[in-house]
């Protein structure tokens, strides 16, 4: 559970949906619970009831423990939907179809995740300011057109097909030997598996948030 001075305790309101998200940082998530409650305020010992609204508030170093532990589903939940609402938020102030090209907002939570290490002191808020940034080029501008790719290792991910030419793009400028074509096909599988090889990370053939982390870290 996230914490803010001793302890922060979060209050369940009837309020149910379903998500689908793969094993990630985030954990499966599965039927959930939104929680909504007041912001959190700093050293205060009694116990607070935190909002959903004010997921963000929350300092990298409080946050990273219950993305990376088993359970705590709820919270999980929490900073899952108030990304995504963020990222809809974002999208909309600068006139884009999405900040982000893939189609799982848990991928989008995983990078800002990774961004958060780089400095776990700064607000969740902020870290995900930086990674809607980083991910300027591949803003989605023109058409909400998805393809799906079905990874051989057992995953399926969803990219909007403008986002393939800019990942092959980005892939050609740091060596790899690909085409420009905008078609997600054997070449761009296979440069994105070499590049999470080279890296020590899963031999996908897919993008994912780590992949895109590692493709745009200054």
């Amino acid at each position: 559970m996230v914490k803010k001075a001793k302890s922060a305790k979060f209050l369940i309101r009837r309020l149910t949906f379903q998500l689908k998200a793969p094993p990630t940082i985030l954990g499966v998530l599965t039927s959930c619970t939104l929680f909504m409650a007041s912001q959190p305020t700093a050293a205060q010992d009694q116990q607070q009831i935190v909002n959903v609204r004010n997921a963000g508030a929350f300092t990298c170093e409080e946050v990273l423990p219950v993305l990376s532990s088993p359970g705590a589903q709820t919270e999980k939940t929490a900073f899952l939907q108030w990304t995504a609402a963020y990222a809809t938020a974002a999208s909309r102030s600068n006139s884009l179809i999405d900040v982000f090209p893939l189609g799982d907002t848990s991928e989008l939570v995983l990078m800002t995740s990774l961004v958060c290490q780089e400095a776990p002191t700064v607000s969740f808020e902020a870290a995900l300011r930086t990674t809607i940034g980083r991910l300027r080029n591949y803003w989605i501008r023109q058409s909400a057109h998805v393809v799906t790719l079905n990874d051989p290792g057992g995953r399926t991910v969803r990219i909007y097909e403008e986002a393939v030419t800019k990942l092959q793009r980005n892939l050609q400028n740091i060596g790899a030997n690909i085409s420009i074509d905008g078609a997600y096909g054997n070449q761009t599988g296979n440069a994105v598996r070499e590049l999470n090889e080279a890296r020590g990370l899963p031999p996908w053939l897919t993008p994912d948030g780590t992949l895109l982390y590692v493709l745009t870290r200054p």
